[in-house]
């Protein structure tokens, strides 16, 4: 009895299904600009593009076919296309100077730290050992020669 109640529902079709997954046109692409006959004679005469020099990671990161990678589809890829692409090496804006004057203050300031640490240590708080008969000197060596004593008096005298 329940199952006479139910409405059928209508199925989707393919061809709706179909239409909505359909790829959006291609862009319109702009022609690229030639070689100047002047510049370059051989290229302007077989009409090759003139491709751009720059790094992909300046350009804008809207308004590509591809947005990862900041191309149009149909871009003419140019030789040395794995320098400019997004995944080469990074393109800094700051200026060499300006870099190492930054590194310069950073490792100033690391070093001056360090040596205000140093200066306000606080002095040990106990005497180094001190061994007796000049430092232990036979006792460990079996010779006279004083370069084998472990620690003299004399070097026990704390400065203040």
């Amino acid at each position: 009895m329940l199952a006479i109640s139910r409405v059928a529902r209508p199925l989707r079709t393919l061809s709706l299904r179909a239409a909505s997954t359909v790829a959006p046109p291609p862009p319109t692409l702009t022609p690229a600009t030639t070689y100047d006959p002047e510049e370059d004679p051989q290229l302007a005469g077989m009409g090759y593009p003139k491709l751009s020099t720059a790094s992909r990671q300046t350009r804008s990161p809207y308004g590509w076919w591809d947005s990862q990678e900041r191309v149009n589809f149909g871009e003419p890829v140019p030789e040395n296309d794995d320098i400019q692409s997004m995944w080469a090496p990074d393109v800094h804006k700051v200026k060499p100077l300006s870099a190492f004057s930054q590194l310069l203050l950073a490792f100033s300031a690391v070093g001056t730290f360090a040596g205000v640490v140093y200066f306000i240590q606080a002095p040990p708080p106990a005497l180094p050992r001190a061994y007796p008969f000049d430092g232990l000197v036979k006792e460990l060596s079996g010779t006279d020669e004083a370069i084998y004593a472990a620690r003299t008096e004399s070097e026990n005298v704390i400065e203040e």
